[in-house]
């Protein structure tokens, strides 16, 4: 059966899980930089492999790291989830959250948490074949915008 096909069925069954492999996000796939508001992030994405993608983020200001954080991606029961694991400068652990797929699209995905008391919700969105836009949604409703450029 199709894909489309499949995906379809579980929209008219009104189970609510959206079916998703890595393939579907694998354009996030290299290194990306950028800025979020006046600090500088750096992402490198992994190949997708053995049902994971993962990446390292770093965030720093004046030349001085702010936040050092791991995500991992994997596909769980025909749909994706994001892992993250967010470390202070001195590499002590802040925050830990999984956050499932709610929203797939051609060239974006958006991962939620609603009751997450920090960030409920990341999207990543293709913006061109060299830029992407992250929306960091935090608690409250207030969305950060980090607008990143590949870098290899």
């Amino acid at each position: 059966m199709p894909r489309w096909m499949s995906f379809c069925i579980l929209l008219i069954a009104g189970n609510g899980a959206m079916a998703a492999t890595l393939d579907d996000i694998a354009w996030m796939v290299g290194s990306w930089e950028g800025s979020l508001g006046s600090q500088r992030l750096q992402e490198a994405w992994s190949e997708p492999a053995g049902g994971h993608m993962s990446t390292m983020v770093r965030l720093t200001t004046n030349n001085e790291t702010v936040m050092v954080e791991l995500i991992a991606i994997r596909e769980v029961d025909d749909s994706l989830v994001l892992y993250l694991r967010q470390f202070s400068p001195s590499l002590e652990p802040r925050l830990t959250q999984n956050m499932p797929m709610t929203n797939l699209k051609s060239g974006s995905v958006t991962f939620s948490a609603p009751e997450s008391p920090s960030i409920v919700a990341l999207t990543y969105r293709s913006i061109g074949p060299d830029s992407m836009e992250i929306d960091v949604t935090v608690t409250g409703g207030a969305v950060l915008t980090a607008v990143v450029k590949r870098t290899a």
